[in-house]
């Protein structure tokens, strides 16, 4: 029961573009702030954001870095209470510039208008550590999810393997990611382009909307990972 809520809490993650982060305010001390961001979710369960020095949450993390991002699946009827929610609580710090620059690529990739911002001297790349997540999956599906079980390993490619991968399927497989889309989303594709990749499964990127797709299984390599988008074209093609 914990291992798929922990596995349910974190497809919801990955499947969503945005959520709200909750910070410590420093004008109204001690009253929260919540305030609505996009974020980009890794591999091992770690958050980021890419987020301007005189937005109120960055002025609030410089002063407490206690922090929170709730993602949830938005009911477009009937009762909210019965749709997936998660918070993670943790503490917010800034990228360390050897990393940023790799990581924001990716952010970017995911979020190309934030491209604009990379020019601007005061956005910045932030991430979130997690300490607790707390998981609902709907009337008593409720769950703390402790730090070791949030956390997954670190992918065992690097990223020029990585882009590698994501260049193969941009430019000899734009229509298998079509059929995925039209098999996973319902979605017509129009030229569908891979944005992002990780071990639990890759995102696809088409009408100026990400779309995760979920591998059936963690990959623990890159033929894993072909492996994996070939069922994900089978099953697709098996529909047509």
């Amino acid at each position: 029961m914990r291992t798929q809520a922990v596995h349910h809490a974190k497809q919801l993650v990955y499947k969503k573009n945005s959520g709200v982060m909750s910070t410590l305010s420093y004008n109204l001390r001690g009253y929260p702030f919540g305030s609505v961001t996009p974020y980009m979710c890794d591999e091992q369960g770690k958050l980021y954001f890419f987020i301007s020095d005189i937005a109120q949450h960055t002025k609030n993390l410089t002063h407490d870095k206690r922090m929170s991002l709730t993602v949830f699946d938005a009911a477009d009827t009937g009762d909210q209470n019965e749709h997936g929610r998660v918070t993670i609580v943790g503490d917010g710090s800034k990228v360390p510039q050897t990393f940023a620059d790799e990581l924001l690529n990716k952010y970017i990739a995911l979020y190309p208008e934030a491209d604009t911002y990379r020019s601007a001297h005061d956005f910045n790349l932030w991430q979130l550590e997690p300490v607790r997540i707390r998981y609902i999956g709907g009337f008593g599906k409720i769950f703390w999810i402790e730090k070791d079980e949030w956390q997954s390993a670190k992918k065992v490619w690097d990223n020029t393997q990585e882009q590698q991968m994501i260049n193969h399927m941009n430019e000899d497989h734009q229509d298998a990611m079509g059929l995925i889309l039209k098999h996973h989303y319902k979605v017509d594709a129009h030229a569908p382009v891979m944005n992002g990749l990780l071990p639990q499964g890759c995102y696809i990127r088409s009408h100026k909307r990400n779309y995760y797709i979920p591998f059936s299984e963690e990959c623990d390599s890159p033929q894993a990972v072909r492996v994996a988008l070939v069922q994900l074209t089978k099953e697709a093609r098996s529909t047509v």
